[in-house]
């Protein structure tokens, strides 16, 4: 489908398994209107493509403006994306027919019911260059960023632009082996996944508390199955040294990671973003020191690592993104 290079506006959709939500964005990235649908995730590709264009219907409306004058829209995805092709090789948080997608044609469908082109790519790869380009990234070449959450995910822009390697699967970092033989979970055993997502915090606190540690935790949760990362970082924030000692031991995990991406890639800043990064220093100081003890030296002391700015917005922005990248190489 043909692009309007003309048109001033783009769209930016970030899918995730609750929800979509779409935003309308000039070319100097203000946000001009905003949708949201749920995305029927367990429903099958139909309804979740309906419900992508109502999210996109919406925004538009929200903003005052007609299909005609949106040059394109840009879409983050969870999973394995065939970016070239629009298509999802495998997204296992979605489903049809009662088995996750797998070679699912999404971009077609949703072009023929908007009239525009679609472009799309993995959800972290794209909120990853939306924090290049509108958020924390600003100004650099090369970044690197990471999402710390109910899993781990990440992206890479190499030299300005996104890197998704030979079939759209590139920037798994949550996938790297920092421990082989510890534990395990929905990816390999030892994976920074599997020793750092949500899951991993609470059982690594519940774990302690299990085994007696003195901890104001054992007031805040009547059993530990209702522990959060925000819960154990509250109390962290008393002074608690059980829940400073979690963070602690997952920071040094990243640090593992992350020392092993700059020294593969050689980037100017990691970017740190996702729901267990909103506790702050408490994860981003081990972090840190993890990756400067593990880290080649002189590479560790020319990248920065800081906090996402974008937050929940980035995947929008890099949805945007995409379109504008689409527009900038036609």
């Amino acid at each position: 489908m043909q692009l309007n290079k003309e048109a001033p506006y783009v769209l930016g959709i970030d899918l995730g398994g609750t929800n979509v939500r779409a935003a309308v964005l000039d070319k100097q990235g203000n946000l001009k209107g905003s949708g949201r649908a749920p995305s029927f995730a367990t429903e099958g590709m139909a309804q979740t493509a309906g419900q992508i264009v109502h999210a996109a219907q919406t925004a538009m409306q929200s903003a005052g403006v007609k299909p005609e004058e949106v040059a394109g829209v840009g879409m983050g995805v969870p999973g394995h994306i065939d970016d070239k092709n629009g298509v999802v090789l495998w997204a296992p948080n979605f489903f049809e027919q009662g088995g996750p997608w797998r070679n699912v044609r999404l971009a077609s469908p949703i072009e023929a019911m908007l009239n525009l082109p679609v472009f799309m790519g993995n959800d972290a790869n794209v909120a990853a260059l939306g924090e290049f380009r509108f958020g924390a990234g600003r100004g650099s070449r090369t970044i690197v960023m990471v999402t710390l959450g109910t899993g781990i995910g990440g992206g890479i822009i190499l030299d300005g632009k996104l890197w998704t390697g030979a079939t759209g699967g590139a920037g798994e970092i949550g996938h790297i082996i920092v421990a082989a033989g510890e534990r395990g979970g929905a990816s390999a055993f030892g994976s920074l996944e599997s020793m750092g997502q949500i899951a991993a915090i609470c059982e690594r606190a519940a774990r302690k508390m299990c085994d007696g540690r003195k901890t104001i935790l054992n007031e805040r949760v009547e059993d530990w199955h209702f522990l959060t990362p925000k819960i154990i970082a509250d109390a962290a924030a008393e002074g608690d040294a059980v829940a400073i000692e979690v963070y602690e031991e997952v920071g040094t995990y990243v640090g593992y990671g992350i020392a092993s991406m700059i020294n593969l890639l050689n980037p100017e800043m990691v970017v740190i973003g996702g729901g267990v990064a909103q506790a702050g220093e408490l994860i981003l100081e081990p972090i840190r020191r993890s990756t400067r003890n593990n880290g080649i030296p002189t590479l560790v002391k020319s990248c920065k690592i800081v906090p996402a700015e974008l937050g929940d917005d980035a995947g929008i922005y890099g949805g945007a993104s995409l379109a504008l990248d689409a527009i900038e190489t036609a």
